[in-house]
């Protein structure tokens, strides 16, 4: 099979499915009608407003009689109409009313937004954290990195702003129309095909935009892995000179998303320029008919259609276009979504119904039964008809050749990668029965590049802090090493950076033992474990191997066969295959074993090295 799965484009409109898993992350159906409503009593209120002060100026003075001097005038100014308290009384209360429903709109908006924004992120997180390794082995990390950089971005800070102005339009909008209907009901002459035309020219543009912002989106997964494998392969690209290449290489990839955006953009304003001719078509018929209707509409309400209609003239296209852009940016929300539906999980963590009791393993016993395994369907078999038993805390030395399926058992035990066939027994229990968490939590790992987390070396020994100070200065005394971490300045609160390099890869190790030590795991995997180090390291990792984990089973897999010459047993890997197992002793009395042959060879290419 191909190393790497291609990256899926949608296509297509925008599902509703996908708009309705928006709005149950931003809280359901409910809390979307009431955040909706809240957009409609702001817009509504301050079209209120506006009518009431249309209102108020065409009743005028209401003919109020006043006496000036011995003259009796009839006055038509507005400050002398009886009602004037009432009219101002009504006026500031929906003055008020505007700013009490726009304070609850836009903190109601900001909540809900946020809540779905942090809900799919969560929820993706989980999926991706969730799901196997063969996963992680056929997707760059770049694609990843997309969907958890660019592509929440949107939903973090674009889409809520673009969904903000395009309901406040659309609602302003509304409430425009009903008003200059009402005032001007001539205007619906000229509403009704100026809307169709609008439709129309969104209908041509939405598809554009949209499957532009899936190209955009997607052709950033690119350079984002070129990113990433630079940054991993620095040295590297120093050690041959190829710093030209690869920058070239990240220019090219750049200037391939960046065609795409400036496409989108100019896709934007093809469809602004049209908007923007079809609103000043809307305007002039407005006011023409306005103009040839005069007298028929008092000056107050036709000034208010002639002011609505202007403000309309941008909002209609403004509206138009955020509807598009809005459809766009809802393209990421999807590509989350095919993370969080799309992505096939591990096992269950826990099955309640086979689960083992909590002092399981207690022996530590492993067993192999006839086991195949595979990394991904079509692929050929890694392990195959594997099958051997440990003893009670027995010391077992895997060795083989590269590619030979050594790593691949430890892959195998802790169920990195599901069995093709055949089973592996924990102190007679199938692993495979049991949930991951259950079986994970009592196996221990120590790889040839230890993993220490950025935080403290108290955080790095005791993540859940379980244990007490005794216990992991006891742990650190038997893998000797107290004397290091007490001679730091803040000892077990000292600072561990990133990728723990603050410590030796030896002192690294055997912090990972140590913490080992402090899980009581009855088994642990030692992944060629000293191949990186030197030989005073060694010896102090084989000290320690040998008096802190007596009493655990221990698979060590190494490349140097000295490590595993204190062994109880050996096993011998050939082409997924265990060829021999048993003790250093008995296969070395045996020129023609594997495991001779293998030592012999090792011993001739020392002695063959330069001194």
């Amino acid at each position: 099979g191909n190393l790497t799965k291609e990256e899926e484009i949608e296509s297509g409109s925008i599902g509703w499915a996908t708009f309705s898993d928006y709005f149950r992350a931003g809280g359901g159906y409910l809390l979307t009608g009431l955040v909706l409503l809240t957009f409609v009593l702001s817009e509504g209120s301050m079209a209120f407003g506006n009518f009431w002060l249309s209102l108020w100026l065409r009743q005028g003075s209401g003919n109020t009689t006043l006496t000036v001097g011995n003259e009796t005038v009839i006055s038509t100014s507005i400050r002398h109409h009886p009602d004037l308290h009432f009219y101002s009384l009504v006026y500031g209360m929906s003055i008020i009313l505007v700013l009490v429903t726009m304070t609850i709109k836009g903190l109601s908006f900001v909540k809900f937004t946020l809540r779905a924004s942090s809900n799919l992120h969560d929820k993706v997180f989980r999926s991706v954290f969730r799901s196997p390794m063969s996963f992680f082995d056929t997707t760059p990390t770049g694609r990843i990195l997309n969907r958890f950089s660019k592509d929440l971005d949107e939903v973090d800070v674009r889409l809520p702003f673009q969904a903000e102005m395009l309901l406040q339009f659309t609602s302003h909008l509304f409430f425009s129309v009903i008003m200059i209907s009402y005032a001007f009901p001539y205007f619906l002459i000229a509403i009704v095909p100026i809307v169709g035309i609008f439709l129309y020219i969104r209908k041509i543009s939405r598809s554009a935009l949209r499957e532009l912002k899936r190209l955009e989106n997607v052709s950033r997964s690119p350079w984002f892995c070129h990113l990433t494998a630079t940054v991993q392969g620095l040295a590297t690209i120093h050690a041959y000179n190829k710093t030209e290449e690869t920058v070239n290489r990240f220019v090219s990839l750049l200037d391939k998303n960046s065609v795409i955006s400036f496409l989108f953009r100019c896709s934007m304003r093809w469809l602004g320029v049209r908007l923007d001719s079809v609103s000043i078509i809307l305007a002039t018929v407005t006011a023409l008919l306005v103009v040839s209707t005069h007298g028929s509409i008092p000056p107050a309400l036709a000034g208010l259609a002639l002011t609505s209609v202007i403000e309309m003239t941008g909002l209609f296209q403004y509206t138009v276009r955020l509807s598009s852009e809005t459809e766009a940016h809802f393209t990421s929300v999807q590509r989350i979504n095919s993370y969080i539906k799309g992505l096939e999980p591990e096992a269950p963590l826990t099955v309640k119904e086979t689960a083992p009791p909590e002092s399981w393993p207690v022996e530590g016993r492993v067993q192999f039964q006839k086991y195949n395994m595979r990394y991904r369907e079509g692929l050929p078999l890694v392990l195959k008809h594997v099958s051997f038993s440990t003893r009670l805390s027995e010391k077992v030395g895997i060795v083989g050749r590269t590619g030979s399926g050594k790593s691949s058992l430890g892959v195998a035990l802790f169920r990195l990668v599901e069995a093709a066939s055949g089973s592996i027994s924990i102190d007679d229990v199938d692993i495979s029965t049991i949930g991951l968490e259950d079986l994970r939590s009592k196996l221990s790992i120590i790889p040839q590049d230890p993993v220490l987390f950025v935080g403290t070396v108290r955080y790095n020994l005791d993540p859940f802090k379980q244990y007490s100070d005794d216990q992991i200065w006891s742990a650190l005394e038997r893998t000797h090493m107290r004397e290091s971490i007490s001679g730091l300045q803040h000892q077990l609160e000292a600072p561990v950076v990133e990728n723990g390099d603050n410590f030796s890869v030896g002192e690294r190790q055997l912090l990972c033992m140590a913490r080992a030590l402090l899980r009581h795991s009855k088994i642990l995997i030692l992944d060629e474990a000293t191949a990186a180090i030197d030989p005073e390291t060694d010896n102090l990792i084989q000290t320690t191997i040998r008096e802190a984990f007596s009493d655990c089973t221990m698979l060590t897999i190494a490349h140097r066969l000295n490590t595993v010459l204190t062994c109880d047993r050996i096993l011998v890997m050939e082409d997924g295959e265990v060829v021999e197992f048993d003790s250093p002793g008995s296969l070395l009395a045996d020129p023609a074993s594997a495991f001779a042959v293998m030592m012999s060879a090792s011993s001739l290419s020392y002695q063959q090295q330069p001194s």
